[in-house]
């Protein structure tokens, strides 16, 4: 308790939780964007199919529709990046660009005409990787690593199923399939 500005200092100034604190961060800050005024984050959305849309492959994990949102995607990206950075930093970042950018070029692709915002695309990345790599490599750690995944965030995959409630459905199942794409390239590419 002595050191906790220290321990907090460190959260955001070194590798490698600093990659998972300041994602966090800016997803406060893009969901307050969206609370103070939903049209400010609007330019920031995936729209498919449109040039401005483009600009939400990198931005729209950030925004969120409001603190039901991010409070649904935030405890999930840190538990799930946290299993994918205990594979190293670069590795990390590695996966989380790679599965970020081909999950937001394919949704801007193939999604519906709507906009798409929210890390979940990334968090079922994130999932499909752990548990690809699992099937990839079988060793021990990773399998457990996955059965936990499973276990506890197996039921976020209701979520690749279409609904008409506003849910990136689309996203969640792209995102899905580019963190096994991910793996994939990784380990048999």
């Amino acid at each position: 308790m002595d050191d906790l500005p220290g321990t907090l200092a460190r959260l955001f100034t070194d590798p490698p939780y600093a990659y998972l604190s300041w994602a966090a961060v800016a997803m406060v800050v893009g969901t307050l964007i969206g609370f103070a005024s939903p049209g400010a984050a609007r330019p920031f959305a995936l729209v498919p199919r449109t040039g401005g849309g483009l600009l939400g492959i990198l931005t729209a994990p950030f925004i969120h529709t409001g603190f039901a949102h991010l409070f649904a995607n935030l405890p999930p990206f840190i538990v799930l990046g946290a299993l994918i950075l205990r594979r190293g930093d670069t590795r990390f970042l590695g996966v989380a660009a790679a599965i970020a950018i081909l999950q937001g070029f394919l949704l801007w692709i193939l999604g519906r005409r709507a906009a798409h915002v929210g890390m979940s695309g990334l968090i079922f990345g994130f999932f499909g990787y752990l548990v690809a790599v699992a099937w990839l490599t079988q060793t021990s750690t990773d399998v457990l690593v996955a059965l936990a995944t499973l276990v506890f965030y197996g039921g976020m995959l209701a979520g690749i199923a279409p609904a008409r409630n506003g849910t990136s459905w689309e996203g969640h199942l792209l995102g899905l399939l580019s963190g096994v794409a991910v793996a994939w390239v990784q380990y048999r590419g």
